[in-house]
């Protein structure tokens, strides 16, 4: 493997990943440290401060307190006997709680409310810094890349090049409002309003549900160059001289743009010598390959995992913390209005992400847009990391907060052994969602790729598994 090969590697799949790893891990930290400090301060005992869960990869003792790095990355715990039990998390600690001395109900609530504050101070400082430093932001206007030959949306005279002003009077810029304003509606066809040399005109549009990602999209493809991420051993890419990182600029002269496009014009010449113009360091290079029909995906291929290449530009500044903040809730609460009308939307659970859905999206997004965008996550990430705590279910910080409020209007105590009972079942069933999100994660992942940094393809035949 040559050294251009492995720098590419690294910055293009290492070093991304390195950065969640880091960020991931930091925000879980940030979380656990308020929880510790609080607890701390309110000299309450701490048995273990565990960044993940389950058994333990590695870790010390000092003053009596157990740091750990354990196996699961799902979150971190800080061991407290005096909360709520947590045995089905934590483990069985080394002492009884009874033979504590009781936690205040105002202390438990501090703790417990400590975790999710120290997330929103990291995501202020974050959203400051992406704010100073400037946000490197999709150029990807809502103008049409592409119309599938045949299809209702080219009879309807629908062309490259136009522009998709609104979605059912919802005013869009980009694809990433298009999206989002078809995901959200709750009707069969969307009204679309386009521009095409200054004229406007209007269609009803239908919409599918994605069997992979589970949300309504159109039928009609941005603008974008197809990326050669990777080639095949032995294929006919590799014989014809494609490398990776190629941007496909046509195919026997016809020129492309998103990777539907590619793959079918691919497809229709098969057993065929086929001209591929490609964009490789700023020069256009002509390569001639073969496309070899696969019986497996029933088409011609050249073998080529692709990517959708979406160019970058620095915005600076950066939105301000307030913008991003005002973000962040919106996709929250449009989140829940997807899933409270499931029917309409086509959103489930099965659409959410789990811990490996989160780190792949961060991943595309450092990938793509560097380390800003990567902080930019982490500020959706821990929002939505302290709201989600916030919620009063056992086992989460809001559980706890319930038990001592319940605690001080009782003036006693709730039974140990119902509240551990009623934690392990949440434990159970937390745990069996994640498992669940994360089915949908691999299958999304491994299934299809990426269509950009902020949204996913719509198209239903897209991959890493899905190469022309």
């Amino acid at each position: 493997m040559s050294v251009e090969v492995l720098i590419r590697v690294f910055s293009d799949h290492v070093y991304p990943a390195l950065l969640v790893l880091f960020f991931f891990g930091f925000t879980i930290f940030i979380h656990e440290l308020g929880h510790f400090l609080a607890a701390k301060r309110r000299g309450m005992k701490i048995e273990r401060f565990s960044i993940g869960f389950g058994p333990k990869i590695f870790g010390w003792t000092k003053n009596g307190i157990e740091y750990r790095v354990s196996w699961i990355p799902f979150g971190g715990y800080v061991a407290l006997p005096q909360m709520s039990p947590m045995e089905a998390i934590e483990g069985k600690g080394e002492g009884a709680a009874a033979d504590l001395p009781p936690a205040t109900p105002v202390s438990k609530i501090i703790v417990a409310f400590a975790g999710p504050v120290m997330n929103i101070l990291l995501a202020i400082l974050f959203s400051c810094a992406v704010w100073w430093v400037g946000l490197p932001t999709p150029i990807n206007p809502s103008v049409v890349g592409w119309v599938e030959p045949g299809s209702n949306e080219e009879t309807l005279d629908i062309r490259r090049a136009d522009r998709i002003l609104q979605i059912n009077g919802a005013p869009v810029k980009t694809w990433m409002d298009v999206h989002r304003a078809v995901a959200l509606s709750l009707d069969p066809s969307v009204h679309v309003v386009f521009e095409r040399d200054g004229k406007q005109f209007s269609h009803d549009l239908e919409t599918k549900i994605s069997p992979v990602l589970g949300v309504k999209t159109i039928n009609i493809y941005p603008e974008g160059r197809p990326l050669a991420a990777s080639l095949e051993p032995n294929s006919a890419a590799a014989a014809a001289g494609v490398r990776a990182g190629d941007r496909f600029l046509a195919v026997e002269d016809v020129p492309v743009s998103s990777v539907k496009e590619l793959m079918d014009l691919i497809d229709k010449q098969t057993g065929k010598p086929t001209t591929l113009k490609v964009l490789r360091d700023g020069q256009m290079v002509s390569l001639v390959a073969v496309p070899v029909f696969d019986p497996v995906k029933k088409r011609g291929r050249i073998g080529v995992v692709l990517d959708e290449n979406v160019d970058y530009e620095l915005v600076r500044p950066g939105p301000t913390p307030v913008k991003q903040f005002t973000d962040v809730l919106r996709m929250i609460t449009d989140t829940f209005y997807a899933l409270s009308h499931a029917k309409e939307t086509g959103v489930g659970p099965g659409s959410l992400s789990g811990p490996v859905g989160i780190m792949g999206g961060w991943w595309l997004e450092i990938k793509n847009g560097g380390i800003m965008r990567g902080m930019w996550f982490a500020v959706l990430l821990n929002i939505n990391l302290a709201l989600l705590n916030l919620l009063p279910l056992p086992i989460l910080d809001g559980g706890h907060i319930l038990f001592a409020l319940i605690e001080g209007v009782r003036r006693r105590p709730l039974n140990t052994r119902f509240v551990q009972a009623l934690s392990t079942g949440f434990a159970i069933l937390l745990i069996s969602f994640m498992l669940y999100v994360t089915v949908f994660d691999f299958k999304r992942f491994f299934g299809f790729r990426f269509q950009s940094s902020e949204k996913p393809s719509p198209t239903n035949d897209v991959a890493p598994s899905t190469q022309p």
